[in-house]
């Protein structure tokens, strides 16, 4: 089977039938979540249940998960993110149909515009970008700057020793 074609599917026949998709996709098949990983080594697990909603909509629970290594925004140190994400997706035939419906805040499924041939690795890798942080950090990170070195901040004086030396020179003055 061709890697291309085995990426396409058909999601309203995937919900129809109550199928399940499930696969493993590498870094490297991901180019634009590879750009945001300090390692492109990495690897995400997928599964995809398809069924239909209690209207008959169309519908798929996505499962997906990874073990990703990223850079922390303050060290530059690599950064340990485990990527987990479960959402549950309504498919619709449009994007007049997608812009139509009434944006429900508390609705946990998501609409999306759905596709016979609908290329899994390219919405796979949509939803793990967006489960990434905005600014990847360790929690208890400090920045790691060599004293000296450009960006690194002169040692401070006390500013009330500054002002001590100032009320003490006006005296004798």
């Amino acid at each position: 089977m061709n890697p291309e074609s085995s990426r396409a599917c058909d999601v309203y026949d995937l919900a129809r039938r109550g199928s399940v998709v499930e696969g493993e996709l590498g870094a490297g098949e991901l180019p634009r979540l590879t750009v945001s990983l300090a390692r492109p080594d990495a690897a995400l697990a997928y599964r995809i249940e398809g069924y239909l909603d209690d209207r008959g909509r169309p519908c798929a629970q996505l499962h997906l998960t990874g073990d990703l290594e990223l850079e922390c925004q303050r060290c530059n140190s690599p950064l340990s993110f485990q990527l987990k994400r479960e959402q549950r997706f309504l498919f619709v035939a449009s994007e007049e149909e997608l812009n139509a419906l009434p944006i429900e805040s508390d609705e946990e499924v998501e609409p999306i515009v759905g596709s016979r041939s609908m290329d899994l690795a390219q919405w796979i890798e949509d939803e793990a970008i967006l489960s990434l942080p905005l600014v990847p950090r360790h929690e208890d990170c400090h920045p790691r700057v060599p004293a000296g070195a450009a960006g690194a901040e002169p040692e401070r004086r006390n500013p009330f020793a500054v002002l001590a030396g100032l009320k003490g020179g006006s005296k004798e003055g």
